[in-house]
C-alpha cells in the first residue's frame, strides 16, 4: 500500500513539475525543482540500490521530459548516492526513524538542514552540467541560490502541510 502512495505521489509531482514549475521562472535566476522532494523524503529503510534506482528512474522521467540530456538523471543518481551518509551524519538516532523523512520523523531543524543541504547540491549539479562550464561562475552560484530558495520554500510548504494533514 505504500508503494502505491508513493507512486501516486511521484506521478503527481512528476507532472507539477513538468507542467507548472517548469515554466515557471522567476526573474530568470529561479528555477524551482520540486521534484527533489521525492528523493528528500524516501524511506531511510530502502536499500542503497533501491534507492539510486528511484534517483535515476526520477531523474530520466525529469530528462526526457525537458529534453534534456541526462543532465537530471546524473543528478539525480549523485544525490541519491549521496542522501544516505549526509542522513546518518545529520540525524542522531537513525534507527528510531520509521517510514518517510520529513519534519516529522526526524525533527523540524534536521530536517531543514538535510533539505537546505540536498538541495544546494542539486541544483548547483544541475546548473554545472548544464552550463558544462565554470567560466561564468558567479551567475551559477547566483543561479543556484535564488532556485534554491523557490525550491526550499515550496519543499518546506509541502512538508508542512503534509504535517498538518496528519
Amino acid at each position: 500500500m505504500e508503494w502505491i502512495k508513493f507512486v501516486l505521489k511521484s506521478i503527481i509531482i512528476i507532472l507539477l513539475q513538468v507542467t507548472l514549475f517548469d515554466r515557471l521562472q522567476i526573474q530568470g535566476w529561479g528555477y524551482p525543482m520540486v521534484y527533489i522532494i521525492l528523493l528528500l523524503n524516501l524511506p531511510i529503510q530502502l536499500p542503497r540500490w533501491v534507492e539510486i534506482l528511484i534517483g535515476a528512474t526520477v531523474g530520466v522521467v525529469i530528462d526526457v521530459c525537458n529534453n534534456s540530456i541526462g543532465v537530471h538523471m546524473a543528478t539525480c543518481t549523485a544525490i541519491s548516492f549521496v542522501r544516505p551518509i549526509l542522513l546518518k551524519h545529520a540525524i542522531i538516532d537513525v534507527e528510531r526513524i520509521k517510514g518517510e523523512i520529513n519534519s516529522r520523523s526526524i525533527g523540524r531543524a534536521e530536517y531543514i538542514k538535510c533539505a537546505v543541504i540536498l538541495t544546494l547540491a542539486h541544483h548547483f549539479m544541475v546548473f554545472t552540467l548544464e552550463a558544462w562550464s565554470l567560466q561564468n561562475w558567479w551567475m551559477l552560484i547566483l543561479q543556484t541560490i535564488f532556485s534554491s530558495i523557490i525550491t526550499l520554500i515550496i519543499v518546506l510548504g509541502y512538508d508542512m502541510l503534509k504535517e498538518a494533514n496528519e
